[in-house]
């Protein structure tokens, strides 16, 4: 199979499965907001930072740099494998066993919230099963093989709805309360399940007893690169816990109660964000198959295969970003009180949709830099980025509330992908014109809410059947009408279409 109908594959893999268990985790969501209510999902929210640290620590670096020596050194690839899986389970094993010890100490000291201490330790139990799942992932990925992570990461999510929901039944029958430790329990399953996934289908012939040297050796390989990239998505994983952490505090200074507070975190993290981050399921699939492709096309010395591949992913975040702008910019705030009937939702998804375009590039452009080895850079990046979010909360969340944490929001992103693309420029050779890239999406995207709105009053037919149903139709028709104006204005005609990304091989 030749390699680009090997990317284009597995991102469509990849982007289905992202889709469809963003879809169950949406209403997932859903489930939980009703289930705990607003404070008890504030509560849940606040354990993932701790989970995002103990991650960092162990597993984050070590799937990134087997992915990427899996994909330059194919022969190599299962020896990488099992040398990540050592050094990430000795680290997880003993970040787990730290977790479970201090998860009171942590709750009360540095989360505020001594509810957050059975939580914990039952997270602590995840943390060696996701650095097993995250190296094999890697392993997958790099081999470009991405049936397997897709059929694990369904597994997961599909098991840990299927726990919470059987649990949240059980206890409803006993008349027990609903806490916030049944959905940790849940995620504890889904990482048991996707591990076995992973362990059954994608393990390689084990490296014969002979071969124990150079297993090390691939350790001592894998560690030059992962190493660094631990130390700075480590100090990252911290800067975002103090971010989750100060967020409540602020908003208490602000004049809220702890109630309060804890709610309006729920609310932003548990039920607004999930909405933005939704359509991030078809970037962050391309954003998985770019790491392989570029570290291929870098070693081979192919800079016109990475140049097209660095505009051909700006415009695809660009026109998915755009799009969805538009979408929650009009339809937000009815999105929010439908799914979730909490108004306030909907306010911070019509705020947040400014960001749609920078969110959705992001995560696209640092997988490029890494596959470049340009780690450093991303971390500098993603440095400031925390460091304005957090500058943001500090200064503006006691005098304006929550709408200091939405500008920081905003702030961020900017930041984070003006400066992405300004570190990505130097490779690229422009090809494709500001007017494909921004303003046709832009005028695409405006005719098609006008257009729905025309149709919406010339056929009031249209708005049948219940104010969900329609929405979710006015939704529909403005995405046929954007991607049709897409085309017919050329622009994917312009960029070859995106299969085209790690194309033609040859210079």
């Amino acid at each position: 199979m030749k390699p680009s109908a090997q990317f284009v594959k597995g991102t469509l893999i990849l982007s289905l499965t992202s889709l469809l268990c963003r879809f169950l985790g949406f209403f997932y969501k859903i489930f939980l907001a009703q289930a705990l209510g607003a404070e008890g999902m504030g509560i849940y929210q606040l354990i993932f930072p701790v989970f995002s640290v103990c991650h960092a620590l162990t597993a984050s670096g070590l799937e990134t740099a087997v992915s990427r020596f899996t994909a330059s050194r194919k022969e190599e690839g299962p020896a990488f494998l099992y040398a990540g899986v050592l050094l990430s389970l000795s680290a997880s094993f003993f970040t787990g066993a730290a977790l479970w010890l201090g998860a009171d100490f942590i709750s009360v000291r540095f989360l505020h919230e001594a509810r957050c201490g059975p939580l914990l330790k039952i997270l602590a139990a995840a943390i060696p099963l996701a650095a097993f799942h995250g190296c094999f992932a890697g392993y997958c990925l790099g081999c470009k093989k991405t049936g397997v992570p897709a059929a694990a990461q369904f597994m997961e999510q599909a098991v840990r709805i299927g726990t919470v929901w059987l649990l949240c039944g059980i206890f409803a029958q006993q008349g027990r309360e609903i806490t916030p430790s049944l959905a940790v329990f849940g995620l504890l399953s889904g990482e048991i399940a996707s591990s076995l996934i992973m362990l059954t289908f994608a393990a390689p012939g084990r490296p014969a007893a002979g071969r124990i040297p150079g297993l090390i050796k691939k350790c001592r390989t894998l560690l030059s690169m992962a190493m660094p990239l631990t130390a700075n998505r480590l100090t990252l994983a911290l800067l975002q816990s103090l971010e989750a952490v100060l967020i409540p505090l602020c908003l208490r200074r602000s004049g809220l109660n702890t109630a309060d507070a804890l709610s309006l975190y729920g609310i932003l993290t548990g039920m607004s964000m999930s909405f933005l981050m939704f359509p991030n399921a078809l970037t962050s699939s391309v954003s998985s198959m770019l790491l392989p492709a570029v570290s291929e096309e870098q070693a081979r010395g192919d800079r016109r295969s990475i140049s097209r591949t660095i505009e051909y992913t700006l415009q695809f975040g660009l026109s998915i970003g755009i799009f969805c702008m538009g979408l929650f910019l009009r339809y937000g705030q009815r999105l929010g009180e439908l799914f979730f009937q909490e108004p306030l939702a909907g306010r911070f998804l019509v705020t947040l949709a400014w960001i749609c375009p920078f969110l959705y590039l992001t995560g696209n452009l640092n997988s490029i830099l890494h596959g470049l080895g340009q780690t450093a850079v991303t971390f500098i990046n993603q440095l400031i980025g925390s460091g304005v979010r957090i500058l943001c909360i500090l200064l503006l969340v006691p005098s304006m509330g929550i709408q200091g944490v939405l500008l920081g929001i905003l702030a961020s992103q900017l930041a984070l992908s003006l400066l992405g693309i300004l570190a990505v420029s130097r490779h690229v050779n422009p090809t494709i014109g500001l007017d494909v890239l921004v303003l046709k999406p832009l005028g695409a995207m405006l005719l098609s809410i006008g257009g729905v709105e025309l149709a919406n009053r010339l056929c009031p037919a249209l708005r049948l059947g219940g104010e969900l149903i329609a929405l979710i139709f006015s939704i529909g028709m403005m995405a046929s009408a954007y991607f049709l104006l897409l085309l017919a204005s050329g622009v994917w005609k312009a960029s070859g279409g995106f299969g085209k990304v790690c194309g033609k091989r040859r210079c």
